[in-house]
């Protein structure tokens, strides 16, 4: 019987993480849920309800590498013997965990001295990077996917397409004969994907522009003719289009918020999200709020709505802060944020422009 299940395991913070179970021939989860005992048996107890066992997985396929879509996989493929299909940039990832997670946590706390947040900050949070160390594994996969290809599972065809932005790694899994996509994290109901800065392989002291690639993607995402994608969080999304103009109002909104920030005067990404959240989300999740800043400075740094600039503090990067342009000749600004007309600027071809404004 070709079904598809949903099992939903404990995550701290978040709630719960979607693990979405195929039905059919090869029987297949797609993303696994975090390595920890509570999602083990919350998995194990769903398959139960379903008259199977975690011996009878013949095929797992991560949407992306992070821990809760992938921190079980070594511990299923060591009890069942299934295979791992995985978007190249995801296997990549899997067989390298440690050293790459590594990477990335050096990587980001760099950036996060180079945009202001006080050491004291920095330190307190080192939790953040081992809860991400202790709740992940290293795995390796059978079969490699490059972006377009289709892979049988749970006895319908899955064509992979890279969709990297929320995470380097992203992929959606496409049914296209049900019109039907699993999507991780690419695109929830609940809330707003935040966009992680990171490189796509080891550091290099570059700032990839992250936001501006999940825009561009979810653009790509918006044009195809899908009736629901399920999620790594949360319910299914039905209407995507008119999702994904709310997330792109939510972000014009934040980006305007960002500039009425800087008309007090020039600051540091660190000091710009205590001017959109709580002293003590921004104190308690410096990376995220970091992150979130960062992408939507790099939606106004493409137009040219905000300058950015450094100097030498005698630390290996440096310090930024950002300033408002100076004003065009006859002394006006530009108008609202249109988020980046080079990046993003196309959003809606092919898609019903009624909600643009949102």
């Amino acid at each position: 019987m070709e079904r598809t299940v949903r099992i939903q395991a404990p995550l701290p913070h978040i709630k719960s993480v979607n693990i979405w179970l195929l039905r059919g021939d090869p029987l297949t989860l797609i993303d696994t849920g975090p390595r920890t005992d509570e999602a083990l048996v919350a998995l194990e107890a769903g398959l139960e309800r379903e008259g199977l066992r975690l011996e009878d997985i013949e095929l797992v396929i991560p949407t992306h590498h992070h821990l809760d879509h992938s921190g079980l996989i070594a511990t299923i493929v060591g009890r069942s013997g299934a295979r791992v299909a995985a978007l190249d940039r995801a296997a990549e990832y899997g067989a390298r965990y440690l050293e790459r997670s590594a990477a990335d946590r050096s990587f980001s706390l760099e950036l996060l001295r180079h945009h202001g947040v006080p050491e004291s900050v920095i330190e307190a949070n080192e939790g953040f990077w081992d809860f991400i160390r202790d709740t992940s594994e290293a795995y390796e996969t059978d079969v490699v996917l490059s972006d377009g290809d289709v892979i049988t599972a749970g006895g319908r065809d899955l064509r992979i397409l890279a969709r990297p932005g929320h995470s380097t790694t992203d992929a959606l899994l496409v049914d296209d004969a049900s019109a039907t996509a699993f999507v991780g994290d690419h695109l929830l109901a609940g809330i707003s994907s935040n966009a992680e800065i990171v490189p796509a392989a080891e550091p290099t002291g570059s700032r990839p522009q992250a936001r501006i690639e999940y825009l561009g993607n979810l653009r790509r995402t918006a044009s195809m003719p899908l009736d629901q994608l399920l999620t790594g969080h949360g319910d299914p999304v039905t209407d995507h289009r008119g999702l994904v103009r709310r997330r792109i109002g939510e972000h014009r909104r934040r980006c305007q918020r960002i500039l009425t920030a800087l008309e007090e005067g020039p600051a540091n990404a660190y000091e710009i999200a205590g001017h959109l959240w709580s002293p003590r989300t921004v104190a308690e999740q410096p990376v995220l709020v970091v992150w979130e800043v960062l992408g939507h400075l790099d939606l106004l740094l493409d137009e040219t709505r905000v300058s950015e600039h450094k100097f030498d503090d005698g630390s290996r990067y440096g310090k930024a802060w950002f300033s408002l342009p100076e004003r065009n000749a006859r002394g006006d600004d530009t108008g609202a944020p249109s988020l980046g007309v080079r990046a993003t600027s196309t959003l809606y071809s092919g898609v019903d422009r009624s909600a643009e404004s949102e």
